[in-house]
């Protein structure tokens, strides 16, 4: 059985559709447009803490690696503290608790992590074109 992650759920009501590049609020009662299409960078390091910030530290020195310099663009931590800004106020304007990005600053080693309790990855099942949440 083949499966491919498609997105993420936050919280309750808050989803990121990875093709898309789209986060958005699909609360009943949240206004409509309630979404954002991120850019390129800020979802290559959303999704990079997701999938490594997420229940353990992603340093400084990985985020910055993974994110910046393997696409061939600069790296710095005033950039990422940028972005990472830019995300928070994103995810805090759909629902998402402030918190949920956490900055950490811990025997000498900087850099972020999840709050891992409001992650759902969901997954699109290919035998049997399903897509099921996990």
């Amino acid at each position: 059985m083949g499966r491919e992650l498609i997105g993420y759920y936050i919280g309750n009501n808050v989803q990121l559709e990875i093709a898309h590049r789209k986060i958005s609020n699909f609360d009943s009662k949240s206004r409509p447009g309630n979404s954002f299409i991120l850019r390129e960078t800020m979802m290559r390091l959303f999704l990079y803490l997701l999938e490594y910030g997420n229940e353990k530290i992603a340093t400084n020195e990985q985020i910055l690696y993974h994110v910046w310099d393997l696409h061939g663009l600069k790296s710095s931590n005033q950039r990422l503290w940028q972005v990472i800004q830019a995300l928070k106020l994103r995810l805090v304007a759909l629902g998402v608790q402030h918190d949920f990005i956490m900055r950490i600053e811990t025997f000498g080693v900087k850099g972020y992590t999840l709050k891992s309790e409001l992650i759902r990855p969901f997954y699109f099942y290919h035998d049997n074109c399903s897509q099921i949440e996990r």
